[in-house]
C-alpha cells in the first residue's frame, strides 16, 4: 500500500507540473504579439543573405519569409532615411542595399 501512495503522489506532482506548463503557454499566447518594424525586417533579410540585395529581392523575401507586403517607395524611403543618419544601411548600386559594417 505504501508503494501505491508514493505512486499517487508522484502522479499528482507530475500532473501539477504539466498543468503549470500549459498555463504558462496559454498566458504567453494571450499576450499581444509585438510587431516587427519594416526597417527590422529589411535588416534581418540583408543579414541572412550576407550580400547586397536589390529592393525587388528584399520585397520578395519579406513576403516569403515574413508574410509581409512591403511597398517599394515606402521601404526605399525608410532605408535612405537610415542611410542619411549613418545608420544600418549602405547603397552598393542603384536600388541595391547592404548592411553597414
Amino acid at each position: 500500500m505504501d508503494l501505491f501512495i508514493k505512486f499517487l503522489k508522484y502522479e499528482k506532482e507530475l500532473t501539477e507540473l504539466k498543468l503549470n506548463t500549459i498555463e504558462r503557454f496559454l498566458r504567453e499566447e494571450s499576450k499581444p504579439q509585438k510587431r516587427t518594424s519594416k526597417s527590422t525586417i529589411v535588416e534581418k533579410i540583408l543579414k541572412d543573405s550576407g550580400k547586397p540585395l536589390h529592393i525587388t529581392e528584399i520585397i520578395e523575401l519579406a513576403k516569403k519569409d515574413f508574410d509581409t507586403e512591403l511597398e517599394r517607395d515606402s521601404i526605399v524611403s525608410i532605408i535612405i532615411k537610415k542611410m542619411n543618419k549613418g545608420q544600418k544601411f549602405i547603397r552598393t548600386a542603384p536600388n541595391t542595399f547592404s548592411l553597414k559594417k
